[in-house]
Order: structure tokens, then C-alpha cells, then sequence
């Protein structure tokens, strides 16, 4: 072979190596991760494989990170060496045996709200000591962070310039890929909305445009579902999603406002859940 060629060659090489480094997930994106900061980091609706390189990145460069014991465990390889706390207790998302978003009364929602917001103070307040210490702090949270999130508890103690927001996968999109289909229905609406049903008044009011709707933590749902029948015509496809992302436990399933609650009778409650309501899926 000629010294020519072998020089090309090994230019090749030298490009293809690169491009592996580059598209490695152990690879670093180059985002500065500073000192004294604190990061909420959307890692995707169900371990790494759903996590953007970006994410992985911080949590590699992360002095502490924060993260439920869900998320913990799906990301145990990333976490392996790392000082790990816990965010959030497993109590925060119950309601004695049920899911917290399965509140039956103002009261136990009160009981839930109360819960959140004593945590999240005592979160911040771990979260301001190690960054008084000038540490990088990383929150990791399930899914995306600017989509029904852990953010909203945290914003009142911390200063915009205090923190980053790290975009991650929502379970939302990770869900509407089992469909195959646009679900802004191109000869419809071209509207999708994204609700998580506080007041059966405001399901109601959004429903009456029949555009496509997408619940999140949707609660009882004997309820989301009488309420829907009120502007819905009882053949309208209706979808639950459960546990998106996880292999071993997603399930899809599919109905109408009129069969959809005989099809979920024996499917447990879950708050990893969305329900997908429109004519995107005829």
C-alpha cells in the first residue's frame, strides 16, 4: 500500500473515532456546569435511554445530586460514585395505599398539597447549604422540567440567576410515539392540550373546543370521564398510557368515553399515567 493511501486511511480513522466520542453517551456536550449552582435536570420519563446527552453530562459534573429513590434506581449506573440524596420520601406520592394524584376530597388534596410544600422547604434548604459551600447542585426530575413538574415548588426560594433548567423528554412525547400519528389532527383543530385536571369546571370549559387532550396526573377517572362526556360525543377515542418508557410494565389502552372505564376495570391506579383523548385516532 502506498504511503498515500495510508495517510487517507488514517485520516478516516482519525474522523470515525472522533465521531464515536462524540455520539458516546459517556461523552461530555462541553456545558460549563458551575460551582455554587443549583440544576434541575429533566432526565426523561423512565432511566437513561430516555435521558439527553446534556442531563447525563450534568449529572456526571454535578458535585451532589438530588433525585427520588425512582429515579435513583433507574439511573443507578450514572449515580454509581456519586453523593446522592434523596429528594423526595416515597410518602410524598401516596395517599395511604393509593397514588397522591387519586385525592377523593378536598381534604386529603389539601393533605398532599401540605406535604409537597413542607418537603420543598426542607429541599431548598439542603439545596442552598451545599451551594453556600460551593458545590454544583443537581435536581433530577422525572420527565421535563417546564411540563408539571417539581419546579413550581422550588422557584420562590431561588433567584433566577440562582439556577439552570435542563430540558429533558417528557412522558407526553415518549407516549404520543405509540400512536404513530400527528395528534394535531391536520384537517382539525391543529390544537393539543395539556391539562392536569384541578377543577372539574376547567376540564369542562377546555373541552367544549374538542380539540386533542392529553391528561396529566388525571386523577379518578369515573370523574375525567363524566366530565368529558358532557361536550364529547361517547364514540371519541379515548387512550391511557401507563408507565411510559418502562419495558417490562407500559401498557396501552384503548376505548371510547363509552367503553373506556369497563376497559380499565381491572388496570391498577398509577400516577405515572397520561390519558389521550381525541379524533386524532380514528
Amino acid at each position: 500500500m502506498r504511503q498515500r493511501d495510508l495517510w487517507i486511511m488514517a485520516v478516516f480513522v482519525v474522523a470515525f473515532i472522533g465521531l464515536g466520542l462524540l455520539a458516546t453517551p459517556g461523552s461530555s456536550t462541553g456545558y460549563t456546569v458551575e460551582k455554587g449552582k443549583l440544576y434541575f435536570v429533566g432526565v426523561g420519563p423512565a432511566g437513561p435511554q430516555f435521558a439527553t446527552l446534556q442531563a447525563l453530562d450534568v449529572i456526571r459534573k454535578a458535585d451532589v445530586v438530588f433525585a427520588p429513590n425512582f429515579i435513583r434506581q433507574a439511573f443507578n449506573e450514572q449515580l454509581k460514585d456519586k453523593d446522592v440524596r434523596l429528594a423526595w420520601p416515597d410518602s410524598v406520592y401516596k395517599i395511604g395505599d393509593r397514588p397522591y394524584t387519586a385525592a377523593k376530597s378536598k381534604k386529603e388534596g389539601k393533605k398532599v398539597l401540605e406535604e409537597i410544600h413542607k418537603n420543598a422547604e426542607q429541599l431548598g434548604e439542603e439545596f442552598r447549604r451545599e451551594m453556600s459551600q460551593g458545590k454544583s447542585v443537581a435536581c433530577l426530575v422525572n420527565g421535563d422540567p417546564c411540563l408539571f413538574s417539581d419546579l413550581r415548588w422550588f422557584k420562590k426560594y431561588f433567584k433566577d440567576s440562582e439556577y439552570e433548567v435542563i430540558p429533558g423528554l417528557s412522558s407526553f412525547n415518549v407516549g404520543s410515539a405509540l400512536f404513530k400519528l400527528d395528534l394535531t389532527q391536520p384537517m382539525g383543530l391543529n390544537t393539543v392540550i395539556l391539562n392536569h385536571p384541578v377543577k372539574r369546571s376547567q376540564v369542562k370549559d377546555l373541552a367544549e373546543h374538542e380539540a386533542t387532550m392529553v391528561f396529566f396526573m388525571a386523577g379518578d377517572l369515573e370523574t375525567l370521564v363524566d366530565d368529558l362526556e358532557k361536550e364529547y360525543s361517547d364514540d371519541t377515542p379515548v387512550a391511557i398510557v401507563d408507565f411510559i418508557g418502562y419495558p417490562d410494565r407500559q401498557r396501552l389502552t384503548k376505548g371510547t368515553l363509552q367503553t373506556i372505564l369497563k376497559d380499565m376495570t381491572s388496570v391498577p391506579d398509577t400516577d405515572l399515567r397520561l390519558v389521550y383523548v381525541g379524533e386524532f385516532m380514528k
